[in-house]
């Protein structure tokens, strides 16, 4: 009996140690729990985070200061005998006029021969111009172009004949060019803009209106940006934009006329160029308007000079056509002599001239580079 006993017990025990195994044996198996756990794997998250890959923002912001005329070298240049042409958009307005004169005084400076070939606002003209050019055997060529899309038409062939380019006023959407003489156009647009603004609410309103070069050229691009900005700024509303077709005083007339019509409210005109200043004032003086719109213009001219002193035109941001055009002569002779160009774009100073500032030392050396003395008094 007791044997039987402790065989019953005996067979307890091993069901008993058999059971236990099974239920402790899927632990290991739970291990994968840990697997699954992503707590490593979605380290990633640290790598996905842009923190040094967005470090480029600040190489992309421009650091070197923009390089002006005032700092060209003349040093090494030796051109006498050489010859170069002038690729002139048009001649029937002043300011490409006064470029041509700049070009004429670097040449007569530096014994140099020139020739103008003018485009007449044809971008299929201007190419023939630069083949007639690269056919005359000229050493260089200075370019103030139809519009920035048309430089490839003298660019590219000058560039297959090994003849240097410079662009005066109007820049370029490619840049196989020497060195670009251009203006602060940005800063000019958000000066203008800024001194407009003042004068509008000075006189009760909040809008303006915009006579514009065509905005196919980089120059009439950055203008308007630097307006756009400086009317945010100030609270200011563009009302409508306008470009000219062919810059003329006369369409110059239609535009402001047209403008003035729609929009009654607006106490500020900005003028991008000279014959859009001049015909704004015109159009004030004939509606009875004076003194009660402002004009800020552009460019420059003994007539808008009068302008500015007599208080019909509230402001005007110059530019150096002369200036432009000399010193893109100087730079094409700087390549003729086998010298590096100073900067690929330099920039000619304009600042903003009022009937306040307008005798004062500095503004006076401007003008005297914006059109020739022969044209009218400063």
């Amino acid at each position: 009996m007791k044997k039987l006993i402790a065989l019953i017990l005996a067979l307890m025990m091993v069901f008993s140690l058999a059971a236990c195994g099974q239920s402790a044996a899927p632990a290991p198996a739970a291990a994968p729990a840990e697997e699954a756990a992503p707590a490593e794997e979605a380290a990633p998250a640290e790598e996905a985070a842009p923190a040094e890959e967005a470090a480029p923002a600040e190489e992309a912001a421009p650091a070197q200061e923009n390089f002006y005329t005032d700092n060209i070298s003349k040093d090494g240049i030796s051109v006498e005998g050489k010859k170069i042409v002038y690729l002139a958009p048009s001649l029937d307005i002043e300011y490409w006029q006064w470029v041509e004169d700049g070009v004429r005084l670097a040449c007569e400076e530096f014994g140099a021969e020139y020739t103008t070939l003018v485009a007449e606002n044809s971008d299929s003209k201007q190419a023939n111009n630069a083949e007639t050019a690269v056919t005359m055997g000229v050493d260089a060529v200075v370019l103030s172009p139809v519009s920035s899309t048309s430089c490839a038409s003298v660019l590219d062939p000058c560039e297959d004949e090994g003849i240097p380019v410079t662009i005066a006023a109007i820049g370029s959407t490619t840049d196989n060019y020497f060195c670009f003489i251009s203006a602060d156009d940005y800063s000019s647009g958000y000066d203008a803009g800024t001194y407009l603004c003042q004068k509008a609410k000075d006189l009760g309103g909040d809008s303006i209106v915009v006579i514009s070069l065509p905005l196919d050229r980089d120059n009439a691009k950055a203008k308007m940006a630097g307006l756009e900005l400086a009317c945010q700024e100030n609270g200011v509303t563009i009302a409508q934009v306008s470009q000219t077709k062919d810059l003329t005083v006369s369409d110059s007339t239609n535009i402001c006329n047209d403008l003035l019509t729609a929009h009654p409210e607006a106490t500020g005109i900005y003028c991008m160029y000279e014959q859009a200043g001049l015909a704004a004032v015109d159009c004030l003086d004939i509606a009875g308007l004076t003194g009660k719109v402002a004009v800020v213009s552009s460019d420059g001219s003994p007539q808008s000079t009068v302008y500015l002193r007599d208080g019909r035109m509230a402001g005007q941001v110059v530019q150096e056509a002369v200036g432009q055009g000399y010193w893109a002569a100087v730079e094409a002779f700087k390549a003729i002599s086998g010298l590096e160009a100073d900067a690929k774009i330099i920039q000619t100073p304009e600042p903003l001239v009022t009937g306040e500032n307008i005798d004062d030392p500095a503004v006076q050396a401007v003008l005297a580079l914006t059109y020739p003395a022969s044209a009218g008094a400063y």
